[in-house]
């Protein structure tokens, strides 16, 4: 075994025996769960489609790592939005589009990969988340959620609300909602519910859509900066034309290009036709200032990223060395015993 399979394997035991509770925010909003569970956000994916035309929508999912019996989810946006459950195979489909293109290669070294000169195998390739001051506007229930579309004149009244209604609030929520409170953001927080008393949460959750009005393509971000671990984003831009990122949330570090380019079906990305995907990690959260803005880029050049599989051909050239070693042994060993007859003679 690997020595860095066993590192993370202490760690992960490490963690799960000390009961430490991972980073309560996820990659776009906040992901909250009771101080007794050690469930946490361990993945989100998200489509963000824009018309072109002033209309944005968000589908998110996340893959809860653990079990937890309570956990609440906070998910700002810039006007009223309207919230449903998405489509199921929406990013499965996304997956296969933007995957990595397969380039094979094979090489010939000997010994490589072939048992017992190499236990461990060869690497098979290469690769390159009211009352009080508070109106709340819409309750309802879908699926495993229970939804709360809220306003707020400011974060404590939001999160008073919260509180009120049996959400799970950590201590920097407030601090962390207020810019969005104070520009008018709607809140839309977000109750997971098991299907059944008694059950816990776990696997991936159900999509969920908000539709919104928005005179710019935005991710929001700014929860994350309550996070005490490493945020991971992958964010699918779904818009007329490819975007860039004009807007960070770490000033400095620019996402990662991981796809760019016209659908192959059209119905996965309607009403917009051209995807943009964007990966980065948060390795210190706290540093997060600003929301994800992205606009119109200057080319519609598609891009996609090249994964090398080598395969190693060992057998013949391990077979020419094995063979051709004794060879050159019987031949310089000959060689040998004849310059020395030959000197015998000249003595």
């Amino acid at each position: 075994m690997k020595l860095w399979r066993v590192i993370a394997g202490v760690l992960a035991l490490g963690f799960v025996v000390a009961g430490v509770t991972p980073a309560w925010a996820c990659a776009c909003g906040g992901y909250m769960t009771d101080v007794e569970s050690r469930a946490r956000a361990a993945g989100e994916k998200a489509l963000v489609r824009y018309d072109g035309r002033g209309t944005e929508e968000i589908t998110l999912s996340m893959a809860i790592d653990g079990s937890s019996k309570k956990a609440a989810w906070i998910m700002p946006v810039p006007n009223p939005a309207k919230v449903e459950l998405g489509d199921a195979e929406l990013f499965r489909r996304l997956e296969q589009l933007t995957a990595p293109k397969v380039v094979k290669r094979t090489t010939y070294w000997p010994f490589r990969g072939l048992a017992p000169f190499d236990r461990d195998g060869y690497g098979s390739g290469e690769a390159p988340t009211a009352a009080g001051g508070v109106s709340v506007r819409e309750q309802m229930t879908l699926g495993p959620f229970e939804i709360a579309r809220l306003g707020g004149n400011s974060a404590t009244a939001v999160t008073d609300w919260l509180r009120t209604n049996q959400y799970v609030v950590p201590d920097t929520l407030g601090a962390n909602l207020t810019p969005y409170v104070r520009e008018g953001w709607e809140i839309v927080a977000v109750k997971l519910t098991p299907k059944s008393a008694g059950e816990s949460l776990t696997g991936a959750t159900p999509p969920l859509r908000l539709t919104f009005a928005s005179d710019k393509i935005v991710y929001p971000m700014r929860l994350s900066k309550g996070a005490t671990t490493a945020q991971s984003v992958a964010v699918h831009v779904a818009a007329p034309y490819r975007v860039d990122a004009t807007a960070l949330p770490v000033a400095g570090q620019q996402p990662e290009l991981i796809y760019a380019g016209r659908a192959n079906d059209p119905a996965l990305l309607a009403p917009a036709d051209y995807l943009t995907t964007f990966r980065v990690t948060y390795y210190e959260p706290g540093r997060i200032t600003s929301d994800f803005t992205f606009a119109k880029a200057a080319t519609d050049e598609p891009f996609q990223q090249v994964r090398y599989v080598t395969r190693n051909e060992a057998r013949p050239s391990t077979l020419a060395i094995l063979l051709g070693v004794p060879l050159l042994i019987g031949g310089g060993f000959a060689l040998f015993r004849r310059r020395s007859r030959l000197q015998d003679r000249a003595g």
